[in-house]
């Protein structure tokens, strides 16, 4: 089946990794978010991409030395230029506004320490069977395995990254979806993951001849900012 991802929501029309582009996301029925979490000062997970809230609020501030109380009243979508506040959202907000629907959170957490809290955060919001994972870095993905073989993973792949290592890790932990970069993609490496029982994604796909290209090779994952034009086309 094929899986659309809203990279950090849907970014093409609300700023990213927002309530507003989560919420898009939903509406659209799109099947998963992806989105990035870190965590403050005081200990709550929030929603958001960098280490600092400069590019997305024009103010540099780390988002784990500070309070949340000091973040919440940044726009986190000052540059979109939509004439809208956009607040830090909360990951607890995302799980609000994700229950009862179809949708899924695939979780990047941006920090070590980050995991555990965010089952934790599920399971307490009802939304256990709702969340996943997603990284480069397959220690984190790996913790996740090891709480719970059942929660999905996706390893997110760089340009050179070994192929056969990439399988033989994914294989031993049980990682159900191997997630390259548009550069690192051939139909020979497609057809090489699927044979092994394993999910071939692709990311972050925007362009819609590259996506009915590799819909024909045999991806079945997609990170996009544009789920509405792909949803549109499956």
């Amino acid at each position: 089946m094929i899986q659309i991802y809203a990279h950090r929501g849907n970014m093409s029309q609300f700023p990213e990794n927002t309530i507003a582009a989560f919420q898009s996301a939903i509406n659209l029925r799109c099947p998963w978010i992806e989105l990035d979490i870190q965590q403050t000062k005081d200990g709550h997970l929030v929603v958001t991409h960098d280490e600092s809230s400069k590019r997305v609020t024009g103010v540099d501030t780390i988002i784990s030395q500070a309070n949340y109380g000091e973040l919440k009243h940044l726009n986190f979508g000052h540059f979109f230029n939509d004439n809208k506040i956009h607040t830090l959202p909360l990951l607890s907000e995302v799980f609000e506004i994700i229950k009862n629907t179809q949708t899924k959170v695939s979780i990047q957490p941006k920090a070590n320490g980050l995991v555990i809290p965010s089952i934790q955060l599920a399971q307490q919001y009802g939304v256990y069977e709702q969340i996943a994972f997603n990284d480069i870095n397959c220690e984190y993905l790996i913790e996740a395995k090891l709480y719970d073989k059942n929660i999905p993973v996706h390893w997110d792949r760089l340009i050179g990254s070994v192929l056969e290592t990439d399988i033989c890790i994914a294989k031993q932990f049980g990682f159900e979806t191997l997630m390259y970069l548009n550069e690192a993609i051939t139909p020979e490496k497609v057809t090489q993951v699927n044979n092994q029982g394993i999910q071939m994604g692709a990311c972050v796909v925007n362009d819609i001849e590259d996506f009915k290209r590799y819909l024909e090779w045999g991806i079945t994952h997609f990170y996009t900012d544009y789920p509405n034009e792909f949803l549109a086309i499956i």
